[in-house]
């Protein structure tokens, strides 16, 4: 059925507006015609059902032969930015191009290109393409196919229309928005007012200091002013640690756990993926190796900030799993959902027992389910400092279940802070008050 719709939508011709009012207004006459017995009224009857007829038998004939090369610039955008779509169209038939609209089409929830005139192209000589530029709203994170290039056929009385698409899809891969995270201690002060816990996220092990090239994603903190003024160029430390620093980033991912709402998105998980993004870039920048920890326990570790962003942009939710009456699990059809549980616990315990020492940890989530909220609060234990931030939608930080989950959480020795998705991401970190994270 499919095949057959897409046989119909791009092979089809489909009367317009003007010219379903011809087709209207021919059977009339013809109506009329036998009614009153108006013989010379056939003439113009035929011509005027003739128009949109011929025009359907025009535009049917006219198949162009068309090759399309996408760009996009920038390759790698960020969420809420402006992308710039250059089409390279080259004809390759022997025939122009006709009276044609085109535009890019967009999956969503990117919003397709505006129409505008396609010019009367001939073929292509000596390879020169024909170039067409638009601007795309890269809206919502992830990686979003743009294309194909459609174009509207008519005929030059635009009693017809056939669509036609042109070309593939390329994917353009929107990365998270990120902040930079202020230099300094991770620290959070309880409600009850006891002092605020410490740890330095830098300068830890003995380090024997060299210098190299600065490298575009290398943090300008680490810039070696001394040996860029003795060397003219501009140079980094590149720390050799007695102590690899290593730090752990946990990404709750569950669906079940943000209100996801249309196109299955969610502003508490995009909150979630941009916050756990900026805290992983930030701990790259002090020399840290880090080990990132999604829903279901899987472990990723970037080596650039350019891996990071990438594997950032590919994050998505997990879905519930299903089972049947029988208790196997089964696929989209099952008659019981099955929570998604994370053993955080265990998954910590892998990364500390492969990294050796005690590494700090971090954890974004959302609304855990009781399994995994409670092996969360039990990886406290695998860490040298335990740091969490739940996300809740716009006014439901006082939520029942968000004061629970951070009451359990921190009588396990987390410090943790309930942040609303339509906060700013530097309220997690801020200096307000006692009870703000540092980072």
């Amino acid at each position: 059925m499919p095949a057959a719709l897409a046989f119909v939508r791009d092979r089809v011709p489909r009367p317009t507006l003007r010219g379903w009012g011809f087709l209207v207004a021919g059977i009339l006459l013809l109506v009329v015609m036998n009614v009153m017995q108006r013989r010379d009224l056939s003439f113009v009857a035929l011509l005027v059902l003739a128009l949109p007829i011929v025009g359907a038998v025009g535009v049917s004939l006219n198949r162009p032969k068309l090759t399309v090369d996408r760009r996009f610039t920038p390759e790698l955008a960020t969420a809420g930015s402006e992308v710039n779509v250059r089409l390279l169209v080259q004809n390759r038939g022997f025939f122009a191009v006709g009276h044609a609209v085109w535009f890019d089409r967009a999956a969503a929830p990117l919003v397709a290109g505006a129409r505008a005139p396609f010019p009367r192209l001939r073929r292509s000589g000596a390879g020169v393409p024909t170039v067409f530029d638009y601007e795309l709203e890269a809206r919502h994170r992830g990686q979003h196919q743009v294309g194909p290039l459609t174009l509207l056929l008519s005929d030059p009385f635009g009693m017809v229309i056939r669509s036609v698409r042109v070309g593939g899809t390329d994917v353009l891969t929107v990365t998270p928005s990120t902040v930079p995270l202020p230099r300094g201690a991770v620290r959070l002060a309880s409600g009850a007012g006891s002092a605020p816990t410490s740890r330095q996220l830098g300068g830890a092990g003995e380090q024997d200091v060299i210098s190299r090239k600065y490298q575009t994603g290398d943090s300008m903190r680490r810039v070696n002013w001394s040996a860029t003024a003795r060397l003219g160029e501009l140079m980094v430390r590149q720390d050799d640690q007695q102590n690899d620093q290593h730090a752990v980033v946990i990404l709750d991912c569950a669906a079940a756990g943000y209100a996801a709402g249309q196109h299955r998105f969610s502003p508490e998980f995009e909150w979630a993926v941009s916050m756990s993004t900026s805290i992983a870039l930030h701990l790259l920048g002090e020399g840290f190796q880090v080990r990132l920890i999604d829903a279901i326990g899987a472990r990723f570790d970037p080596s650039s900030p350019e891996e990071l962003l990438l594997h950032a942009a590919r994050a998505s939710v997990v879905e519930a799993a299903h089972r049947d009456d029988a208790g196997e699990t089964v696929g989209d059809h099952a008659s019981a959902s099955v929570p998604v549980s994370v053993d955080y616990r265990l998954a910590v315990s892998r990364t500390e027992s492969a990294l050796g020492d005690l590494p700090p940890l971090f954890a974004v989530v959302g609304r855990l389910e009781d399994a995994s909220l409670h092996s969360l609060a039990s990886a406290a234990r695998f860490s040298s400092g335990a740091v969490a931030i739940i996300v809740t939608p716009p006014g439901a930080a006082s939520a029942g279940w968000a004061l629970a989950s951070r009451q359990v959480l921190e009588s396990a020795g987390w410090m943790t802070q309930v942040i609303t998705s339509d906060e700013a991401p530097s309220a997690a970190w801020g200096t307000v008050d006692g009870e703000r994270l540092v980072l």
